[in-house]
């Protein structure tokens, strides 16, 4: 009987860090995506200074993260976005306002994606 109640605690434990995990993922990406197309929205705009700054924010939010991500997420879709990232770096250095809004709102929505598909929602469950 006593190793019933360890066997339940190890799974109520197990749960409770699984939720925990899936509330962080989804929060720590939403900034990011909110701070790439902000950024976006400034190249659009001509402002360069607020566009270089926002994607330095997004880009150092995302770098700040990059360990625990790596622990629970599918390392592909992480892979594509750091791609989509280095682009960004480019864009920014040349000052192409198309490409460089273009490539922040394409990454927001990447990055958003990724927080939503580790979300605690019932079709992530199937």
């Amino acid at each position: 009987m006593k190793r019933s109640w360890i066997g339940l605690g190890l799974l109520l434990a197990l749960l409770g860090a699984s939720l925990l995990c899936a509330s962080v993922m989804e929060r720590m990406h939403r900034p990011i995506a909110l701070e790439l197309e902000q950024a976006g929205r400034y190249a659009l705009e001509g402002d360069w200074t607020h566009a270089d700054a926002q994607s330095r924010l997004a880009l150092d939010d995302w770098d700040r993260w990059a360990r625990f991500r790596g622990c629970l997420a599918d390392h592909g879709p992480i892979e594509e976005i750091e791609t989509g990232m280095a682009s960004l770096r480019v864009y920014r250095q040349v000052k192409d306002s198309d490409a460089f809004a273009a490539g922040c709102m394409e990454l927001a929505r990447q990055v958003e994606a990724m927080g939503q598909a580790h979300g605690l929602v019932w079709w992530n469950l199937f």
